[in-house]
């Protein structure tokens, strides 16, 4: 198999997440559109059976109002530590870090990015609807601060939502580096794909969740998924040590990019620099 890949845990999750996808395709896109365009509309019905708010078409939920007054997704505020990952090509995506919740992947992303680690680098995957992964000059291994891999951070008040920034790693505790990745999922995407589960194999996305990722999610939590998107099943297992909170356009453009069956853009897409900067206000 060649060398070990930082990549393992998330390419195992990406079969039956893009099987789940297919699955549901007739439900996110018209058949006579591009595969591209999402179906939109108002109220949706959760998997719990409860209405699940969906904002206007035009509005990116993670910057509603009623998102401002949660912990993850509210604006930075004057002193924050925030990144803007500047794209060649498509242009900046700004990001309010979480050195409270994550102090070693913050400091190990800050003092990376500050020493120029992070300019130039390709992009190593895309999956579309699902997220973008960098951070290693072959896409394969990275390095720290810290001399090896270091352990997860993981924080109740932070999940894997649409916009977090979070580490990658080789499928275990104890061996993040410098890759990271972009969640880019959809709360249409996460509201759909309970009705082939329940249909086909009579389960329940908590249950799928459970038993497929180790990953134990309340009715609850799993609403703050259908409402503002992201990856629940990577709940426990990756740090997020960041948020989107400007930049939401440019990610949904790289979803875009063509890819080659490694899921590596192609033609390459590259950061051109990671631009840390305390918000003024």
């Amino acid at each position: 198999m060649g060398k070990r890949n930082s990549q393992t845990k998330l390419k195992s999750r990406k079969g039956i997440f893009l099987y789940l996808v297919f699955a549901v395709s007739c439900l996110l896109f018209s058949c006579a559109k591009d595969a591209a365009t999402p179906v939109t509309g108002g109220a949706s019905v959760s998997p719990s059976g409860a209405a699940a708010t969906q904002p206007l078409s035009s509005e990116e939920p993670a910057l509603s109002q009623q998102a401002q007054g949660e912990y993850q997704f509210r604006q930075p505020t004057a002193g924050e530590e925030c990144a803007e990952i500047v794209i060649s090509g498509y242009g900046s995506i700004f990001v309010r870090l979480f050195p409270e919740d994550a102090p070693k992947a913050v400091e190990n992303f800050v003092s990376l990015a500050k020493e120029g680690y992070y300019d130039n680098m390709k992009i190593d995957r895309i999956i579309a609807d699902y997220l973008l992964q960098s951070g290693s000059p072959d896409g394969d291994s990275g390095k720290s601060i810290y001399g090896g891999g270091f352990e997860n951070e993981i924080s109740n008040r932070l999940i894997p939502a649409r916009g977090a920034l979070c580490m990658a790693n080789f499928g275990e505790d104890g061996t993040n580096t410098s890759q990271f990745f972009l969640v880019q999922t959809k709360a249409e995407i996460v509201r759909s794909l309970a009705d082939p589960l329940e249909n086909r194999y009579h389960m329940s996305l908590r249950e799928y969740f459970k038993e497929a990722y180790q990953t134990d999610i309340t009715e609850e939590e799993l609403k703050r998924y259908e409402l503002y998107g992201g990856a629940p099943w990577l709940f426990g297992h990756h740090t997020v040590f960041g948020q989107i909170y400007d930049g939401f356009s440019v990610l949904d453009a790289l979803m875009e990019a063509k890819v080659t069956s490694k899921l590596k853009p192609n033609p390459t897409i590259r950061i051109e620099t990671v631009r840390i900067f305390t918000f003024a206000g």
